[in-house]
């Protein structure tokens, strides 16, 4: 049996279980891999503990926890030990748990976590992100390693009606019954929400959905204020043998964002039945409308400020691309209009014009500084490289000293690693900053942090939002602040909103913001409209 670190003698794990009055007590490596594991996994997990040897430490917690457990365990070297926090194990009841862990140096240096009881005075187990967001991360995860299954979207037509006619808790009873009924349909599958009222379920072989549909509908009959309520469900088959790993994400992601958007027969009629490729076939078919879109720049750049906590002087704006309403665009919200344009290879066009219409409001805002978001599709590309270092000559230096910097944004992940870090390191050397957009929300932002060069990295808002809550949520922030100033990188918090989250994320040690309580996005200063 391999391990990944030196086991530790008998005595420091007796001390160590009795320290931490664990149930289950397991030691990995420095990324993560178990090398060792005791105590009551049998009863807890379904598996003995040697079952786990050799798999990561976030397998032990539920996929909607995973993304926290990993950016603690990004931190952990630095800090030296992981606060305790409420994280949810890995079986059918999502059992909560307390994790702690300490940093134990050494060549190689190990990390010894422990998993006891919740104390009954616990804070909220609530996870730090919505499911949504981890469950479509795991999705494409799945997708990279595997390449086969089938996703089942499942949809709750009516659920706005039955959620008006139920109170809050009612409301999470219903959506957790709805997960737990889906998770049960096909063992060692995925479940999570991908919307509100709208499901997707992940399985090696795909799923019974007509008996899938059955069930729910039985479980809401249940439900009194839910009983008019309607299941609607599209099924994608994920192998595809045509397309390569990245193209088959691309094509996920865009699948999962016409049903997020418009639901069971929206993925359908984007060609969910043909599977990623019917995807693909569908959305080709519908490139040129966008091409002429990005063509002719119908869409506008609104303008953000991000300030120094300290002073709250403006240090720079963000360019966000809104689509106008348009005959033949494919899409009206931006993530639609940024996530189709990846899917049908259009990601370096759309990124050069809206750098382009930047640098225009440059010179029309001599004073202000510019970020404009670039994909990490175009990031590892040579030729968007040179058209965009071209659009810099041609708008001179005025434009070009340090007054646009570029977001590299997560939402297509960067295949070739070494590609981008040249193109950032180009990019930095001619004067363009870089920063890291939505830090916290995919496992990629750690990679590339530790790899590229980053003057920037901007915590994701959804963390900035709940850390006002308790200590749980505040440890994350607090590590990931700690991990990008290590790097050193300075940080942006977004979606601040008000003075408790602004004075929070200051103390947390974030040297920038965005958010409403700075200004909504409008237009630079000096331009007209």
């Amino acid at each position: 049996m391999s391990t990944t670190s030196p086991a530790p003698a008998p005595r420091d794990r007796f001390v160590a279980f009795a320290f931490a009055g664990a149930d289950l007590l397991v030691e990995t490596g420095g990324d993560g891999t178990i090398a060792f594991a005791a105590g009551a996994f049998t009863v807890r997990l379904g598996q003995p503990a040697e079952h786990f040897v050799g798999r990561k430490i976030t397998d032990l917690v539920a996929p909607v926890d995973q993304m926290p457990l990993s950016l603690a365990l990004s931190a952990v070297a630095a800090r030296g030990r992981i606060v305790p926090m409420v994280l949810r194990l890995n079986d059918a009841a999502r059992t909560p748990v307390n994790v702690s862990a300490i940093f134990v140096p050494g060549t190689p240096p190990r990390l010894s976590f422990a998993f006891g009881p919740v104390p009954v005075a616990a804070p909220d187990t609530a996870p730090a992100l919505p499911s949504a967001r981890n469950f479509t991360r795991e999705i494409e995860s799945r997708i990279r390693l595997i390449g086969s299954g089938a996703l089942s979207l499942v949809e709750v037509t009516g659920w706005q009606a039955a959620r008006e006619a139920m109170s809050a808790a009612d409301q999470r009873a219903l959506r957790d019954d709805i997960q737990s009924a889906l998770a049960a349909s096909t063992p060692g599958g995925l479940a999570g929400e991908i919307a509100d009222g709208r499901f997707g379920l992940l399985g090696p072989g795909g799923a019974d959905l007509a008996g899938i549909v059955k069930r729910l509908e039985t479980l809401l009959k249940a439900t009194p204020a839910a009983r008019h309520a309607k299941i609607d469900g599209a099924t994608l088959p994920l192998s595809a043998p045509n397309v390569s790993p990245s193209q088959a994400v691309r094509a996920l992601r865009y699948a999962v964002s016409q049903f997020a958007g418009g639901g069971a027969g929206t993925a359908r009629a984007a060609g969910s039945d043909g599977g990623l490729e019917g995807m693909i076939a569908q959305a080709e078919q519908r490139a040129h409308g966008l091409r002429t879109v990005i063509a002719e720049r119908r869409f506008r750049l609104n303008f953000q400020p991000v300030v120094a906590l300290d002073g709250r002087a403006v240090h720079h704006y963000e360019a966000l691309l809104r689509p106008l309403p348009s005959q033949g665009a494919p899409a009206q919200t931006t993530q639609d209009f940024v996530i189709f344009a990846e899917a049908v290879g259009l990601t370096e066009d759309l990124d050069c014009a809206v750098t382009d219409m930047a640098l225009t409001a440059l010179r029309a805002s001599p004073s202000a500084s510019v970020a404009v978001n670039v994909s990490g599709l175009s990031m590892q590309s040579a030729a968007f490289l040179q058209r965009f270092t071209a659009m810099l000559a041609e708008a001179g230096a005025r434009a070009a000293n340090g007054r646009l910097l570029v977001e590299l944004t997560e939402t297509a992940e960067i295949d070739d690693m070494a590609a981008a870090a040249a193109n950032i390191a180009s990019l930095r050397k001619i004067g363009v900053p870089v920063c890291l957009d939505d830090f916290g929300v995919g496992a990629a932002a750690f990679s590339y942090l530790r790899e590229f060069g980053i003057d920037f990295v901007k915590i994701d808002g959804l963390y900035v939002q709940r850390a006002t809550i308790g200590p749980r949520e505040r440890s994350f922030v607090a590590s990931m602040v700690e991990l990008a100033t290590s790097s050193g990188a300075e940080v942006v918090a977004e979606m601040i909103e008000t003075e408790e989250q602004a004075r929070l994320m200051r103390s947390l040690g974030a040297q920038y913001g965005q958010g409403w309580l700075f200004g909504r996005p409008g237009l630079l200063p000096g331009m007209q409209h």
